[in-house]
């Protein structure tokens, strides 16, 4: 199974990171039926993520019925949170039936999509909004409500913005004896794997950026080395104990059954990010533990 454990490292604390630029103007619209869009939503970093209703349904294989398959040792590399779905190659554009990249705020309750068209958010009474959306097709005005936004805490506020990945270690212990303990730069990540022998990740599979939004949505974006060639995920994620700053993550959008999820610990340290995952089994009498650290800078 996939499990996350209190940290075995130093630093927990929450660091008093900047405001992000577009924290004012971060929520997630939610359409009503008709639209042709599920949903509408501007990060605080600057991102917008919209997910078409001609969008594929988002529920994938839980992680740990993923990892059972695995032959290869690293089971969380393979697995986990950032792990790559079933999905084509895209552009940064468009990607199966969701839209995403930057927006830049123009006026009051306007912003300019890169790669879209234009939004103007015009609110109402009541949690009732519309939505004038231009794009090179047309203009139309779209019904909405604003999802609720509660996670508003200094770790809520630390994790809420895009980061960049940056580097990572895995460590390996087999009845108790560490076997294996190696950290490297996030484009010498198929050095790690195929050394502990996986077969190693495509260009466009390696995890680029993370996004977090107060919204419960996180996104990841893929292609390190090939900026042509990106794609991405997106799912849901909760604190499951924010206090020790464990996250419980879902591939199915909104489904946090333990089928499921699974368990990530987040800390904090200066403007980084750090997130370990891991993973343990039992077989044959061996005892095999694995855990995958990933490290992570504020995008700028």
């Amino acid at each position: 199974m996939l499990t996350s454990c209190g940290s075995d490292d130093d630093g927990n604390g929450i660091p008093a990171l900047p405001t992000p630029e577009y924290e004012s103007s971060s929520a997630k619209y939610e359409m009503s039926a008709g639209s042709p869009y599920r949903s509408i939503e501007f990060t605080s970093s600057g991102n917008y993520v919209i997910i078409a209703n001609s969008a594929s349904d988002y529920s994938y294989a839980p992680a740990a019925a993923v990892a059972e398959k695995q032959t290869a040792a690293s089971k969380t590399v393979a697995s986990g949170m950032f792990r790559k779905k079933e999905a084509d190659r895209v552009s940064r554009a468009y990607f199966n039936g969701i839209y995403y990249g930057t927006y830049t705020k123009t006026g009051d309750n306007q912003y300019n999509l890169q790669g879209f068209g234009t939004i103007t958010v015009n609110t109402g009474g009541d949690n009732a909004y519309s939505l004038t959306v231009t794009t090179s097709s047309g203009s139309q005005t779209l019904a909405a409500t604003k999802a609720v936004a509660d996670k508003d805490s200094d770790r809520t506020n630390a994790l809420c913005r895009t980061w960049n990945f940056d580097k990572i270690n895995l460590k390996v212990w087999i009845n108790g004896s560490k076997k294996y303990d190696r950290t490297v730069p996030a484009n010498k990540i198929n050095d790690l794997l195929e050394e502990w022998g996986d077969d190693g990740w495509e260009e466009d599979e390696i995890p680029r950026q993370v996004i977090f939004t107060k919204s419960g949505t996180y996104m990841v974006l893929y292609g390190l080395n090939d900026y042509s060639n990106n794609s991405l995920d997106i799912s849901s994620w909760r604190w499951e104990n924010e206090s020790k700053g464990i996250i419980r993550y879902s591939w199915d959008i909104g489904d946090f059954d333990d089928d499921d999820s699974g368990l990530i610990t987040t800390s904090f340290s200066g403007k980084n990010m750090t997130i370990w995952e891991e993973y343990s089994e039992e077989e044959d009498g061996d005892n095999y533990r694995e855990k995958i650290t990933w490290y992570f800078s504020e995008a700028k």
